[in-house]
């Protein structure tokens, strides 16, 4: 199913995520970068962070996901793509929520392992990344 891409549509499915009525099939790698998009155009870093946090975590276990320190949501990996995402939106020239989210997965869509430019271990799989937020190991984030 594609993404939504005018501002109507993104709020449908923001609505959708928010309310734990997305399908899980739709909640893939694009769906989360267009999310962070949408939340750091909206809301900035740090809210955007707390946002991403508890609705992903919600989500999780609407679609009988657990969140522990083996499975569901990964601290580290939220706010590493949170902070790629506020920076892309601080280099970008201003523009509205729709194009900026179609600009983040343009650019971050193919790079779904990303994060090895910026941890030398095994960070998806690490516990303490998982639980908590790990400074990158090998280049920082901004």
């Amino acid at each position: 199913m594609p993404l939504p891409s005018s501002e109507t549509e993104i709020d449908a499915f923001l609505a959708a995520f928010e309310g734990c009525t997305l399908p899980k099939a739709e909640w893939t790698h694009a769906a989360h970068l267009l999310t962070g998009a949408c939340y750091v155009h909206t809301l900035g870093r740090e809210a955007a962070i707390a946002k991403m946090r508890s609705c992903v975590r919600q989500y999780n276990e609407s679609v009988g996901g657990k969140n522990t320190s083996t499975s569901g949501y990964h601290e580290t990996i939220t706010v590493m793509w949170i902070r790629l995402l506020d920076h892309l939106l601080r280099e970008s020239a201003s523009m509205h929520r729709a194009k900026f989210a179609a600009l983040a997965v343009e650019r971050f869509g193919p790079q779904r392992d990303i994060f090895r430019e910026y941890y030398d271990f095994d960070l998806p799989g690490s516990t303490e990344a998982r639980m908590h937020w790990v400074e990158p190991t090998l280049k920082a984030l901004d």
